[in-house]
């Protein structure tokens, strides 16, 4: 009975337009940030988790730039730190990551629409420095299943007595490989050697990540450049106040030295839950160059100095039909925001009653 009344309720709150939604939970501005948008497969990527198409990245910046007033992150920090109004509907595009298409496919089309964007990116990376070790399983696993079945059966019996695993298929090595953790990388690396990846080798025949002369340009041409820590931690699984800080500032200060920014803007990687605010305000205060600070909660308030984001590489039903996914992430949004303010009611119901 609870789950076909939830369903209800849910299926009356996705009736509700848009507008309606703005006027009921305002907003000084919405956005969201994408990784990487590509018509092609990226073996690094495309088992973490999928580009965006071009033709679907593109009708979302029309529709953007049609029902929407884009604004730059100056704007915005001029809004919330200073209180400088927004134009209505705001809005704010911004990509995580810093991966190579950035440069090659995104900024051709925000210059063709005049969309102003934010990218974050994780500093090590860059000229591609260093590879993210999730990249490393998915090109893992990529390289696996285009083996002939007889190079499959080779590779597991390889792994499995390497690890003392007993891997049968294709499904039971990409869930291993998953569940390695960052500081498994050497043990990565080991099972790409035992399928015959060289990962060297694929680093050199291709760009992955942003070079730092692509940052400086992307800069001049009037995006902003922001950090994403130096090497992609959940900054809530680091165990101490200093570590935290360092890769946050350390990232921070690379970008600033590209771009010659007196602040930057900081995104995190994953989220921020687990994060003290009071713990991200004493750093700000401290460092005064680190700007505003954006999460991943689509459009739930926090403090004043983070800017939410809803994550646009997702699938919603709501989406059925249309050429872009923004309303429907827009509506699902709004949505979450109905159901808190539903629970504080019902909450504060119940407390009445006692």
């Amino acid at each position: 009975m609870r789950k076909l009344l939830r369903r209800l309720v849910d299926f009356a709150l996705g009736l509700i337009p848009l507008p309606l939604y703005r006027r009921l939970f305002p907003r000084p501005a919405v956005g969201i940030f994408y990784h990487s948008v590509s018509d092609e497969r990226l073996p690094h990527q495309v088992h973490t988790y999928p580009s965006e198409s071009v033709a679907r990245f593109e009708a979302a910046l029309r529709y953007i730039h049609r029902h929407f007033n884009p604004v730059t992150y100056q704007q915005l920090e001029d809004h919330y730190e200073r209180g400088a109004p927004l134009p209505p509907r705001a809005f704010h595009l911004s990509f995580d990551d810093g991966f190579a298409e950035c440069f090659s496919v995104v900024r051709p089309l925000l210059l063709k629409y005049e969309i102003p964007c934010t990218f974050f990116v994780t500093t090590d990376w860059l000229d591609d420095a260093r590879m993210f070790y999730r990249h490393k399983q998915s090109l893992a696993v990529e390289h696996y299943q285009q083996l002939a079945p007889p190079e499959q059966a080779a590779a597991l019996a390889a792994i499995n007595l390497e690890f003392g695993l007993d891997l049968r298929d294709g499904d039971g090595f990409a869930d291993w490989a998953g569940t390695l953790t960052r500081a498994e990388d050497e043990h990565i690396t080991c099972a790409a050697q035992l399928i015959g990846l060289d990962l060297d080798a694929y680093r050199a025949s291709r760009d992955l990540y942003l070079t730092r002369e692509q940052v400086k340009q992307m800069h001049a041409e009037g995006f902003t450049i922001g950090a994403h820590t130096r090497s992609h931690w959940k900054l809530a699984e680091l165990s101490s106040a200093e570590q935290r800080a360092a890769e946050v500032l350390e990232s921070a200060q690379a970008v600033a030295a590209l771009t010659g920014e007196a602040r930057v803007p900081f995104a995190f990687p994953y989220s921020g839950n687990g994060v003290e605010r009071a713990e991200l305000a004493a750093l700000r205060q401290a460092h005064p160059q680190l700007g505003l600070i954006f999460d991943t909660q689509k459009l739930q308030p926090d403090a004043s100095f983070i800017v939410q984001r809803i994550w646009a590489e997702q699938v919603t039903f709501r989406e059925a039909g249309r050429t872009t996914n923004v309303p429907a992430l827009l509506c699902d949004a709004y949505i979450q925001e109905a159901w808190r303010a539903l629970r504080r009611f019902w909450t504060v119901g119940a407390g009445t009653r006692d």
